[in-house]
């Protein structure tokens, strides 16, 4: 099995990113007017899951694909794998939080597994599992670096904000 590589996963992920991000964007804020439909939102739910998948594979991602109806099909094991994995983390969570956030992201393939290799629930939990086992820590620091750069721009979108704003009430 091959060990994940910080820089080359946070370099790989910034340069999916960047080149993807219209796209990206156009998916994120489409899901997000779908909140408030239940049917329409599950399936904009597993596309927005999917995504990393269609990225990783260097596919040209529509937004507008992400109302297809071949994610629908999907609706009972995305619950169900989605079920199976909320109840365990939460009660994890409630010992201290660190055991939360190791399931988090031992089963954080789970939907990969589950839609991509075809897999039932159980089976895609156990082989996430298995593909993050020695690897976790270096999942959590390129996890805990994206947090702080999204961090750092907002504070610096914030920041901009608040001169604005502080110059206009002069």
């Amino acid at each position: 099995m091959n060990k994940v590589s910080f820089r080359l996963t946070f370099a790989e992920a910034l340069e999916i990113g960047v080149k993807n991000a219209p796209s990206i964007i156009g998916c994120v804020v489409l899901w997000l007017l779908t909140i408030w439909v239940p049917y329409i939102n599950v399936g904009t739910t597993i596309a927005i899951n999917m995504l990393p998948i269609e990225l990783a594979k260097g596919g040209v991602i529509s937004p507008l694909g992400i109302f297809d109806a071949k994610y629908r099909k999907y609706m009972g094991d995305f619950l169900i794998t989605t079920g199976l994995m909320i109840i365990p983390v939460f009660i994890a969570s409630l010992f201290m939080i660190v055991p939360g956030i190791v399931l988090s992201i031992a089963w954080s393939l789970a939907y990969f597994f589950l839609f991509e290799k075809k897999k039932n629930p159980m089976q895609a939990i156990s082989a996430s599992n298995e593909a993050t086992y020695g690897s976790k820590w270096t999942m959590f620091f390129v996890l805990l670096a994206l947090v702080a750069v999204i961090m750092s721009i907002s504070l610096a979108i914030n920041a901009s904000f608040w001169r604005q704003l502080k110059d206009n009430v002069q």
